[in-house]
């Protein structure tokens, strides 16, 4: 009789397993149990199988140290806004292969954009009226700074509401204008996003039905 593989416990991953992908390096991959119960792929790149094995290592030993940490700090609506700058670059880092340019492209924006206009508000504070103040005002000096700061505060949004921070993403009334600025580097982690939403509305929608019998 077969049976499938064993639950891992948590803080413990699988097996890693290596291979090549189109650019000719090689990718290691492995489940990852975080201290809060959740099971995460994670994968590293490398010229070789040994290099990618050894970054795929570091990042689970950072993933974990981080997860130890979150596991006991549950975030509200209240807390304030560089509380969830922490968690979306955390999870930007180490829940995805993101490149290093890309997460660096993102924590400069966040760090010289929207931190010192953000910073002292809450979670919760963060409307689409805010955001369109700080949008209009980088439009006038240069539309593709607009774009790529509307694309990361989506992304870090996207994540409040995976969270329950929030009932919906306050961007989806903000103007989209300008040109197709995008950030380069991120599309797995788009992906990754998109189910996490389409999850946590499934997961909604059966609360919703389990309330109405």
């Amino acid at each position: 009789m077969l049976t499938g593989r064993p639950p891992l416990e948590w803080g413990t991953h699988g097996k890693i397993t290596t291979r090549t992908v189109a650019s000719g390096h090689v990718r290691a991959s492995a489940r990852l149990r975080l201290w809060d119960g959740e099971l995460h792929r994670m994968t590293a790149t490398a010229s070789t199988a040994s290099d990618a094995r050894a970054r795929l290592q570091t990042r689970i030993i950072e993933r974990l140290r981080l997860s130890e940490l979150d596991a006991w700090r549950y975030l509200t609506p209240d807390d304030p806004f560089g509380e969830l700058v922490y968690m979306w670059l955390g999870d930007l880092e180490w829940d995805s292969d993101v490149s290093k340019a890309a997460y660096a492209r993102c924590e400069r924006i966040i760090r010289t954009q929207l931190v010192p206009t953000f910073g002292d508000l809450t979670i919760g504070e963060i409307t689409a009226e805010r955001i369109e103040r700080l949008l209009a005002a980088q439009r006038a000096t240069s539309e593709e700074t607009a774009a790529l700061a509307r694309e990361v505060i989506e992304l870090l949004l996207d994540l409040a509401v995976c969270e329950d921070l929030l009932d919906v993403n306050p961007m989806g009334t903000v103007a989209r204008a300008g040109g197709p600025a995008r950030l380069g580097g991120l599309d797995a982690y788009r992906r990754l996003v998109r189910r996490r939403l389409e999850l946590r509305r499934e997961e909604h929608r059966r609360e919703a039905g389990e309330a109405d019998d």
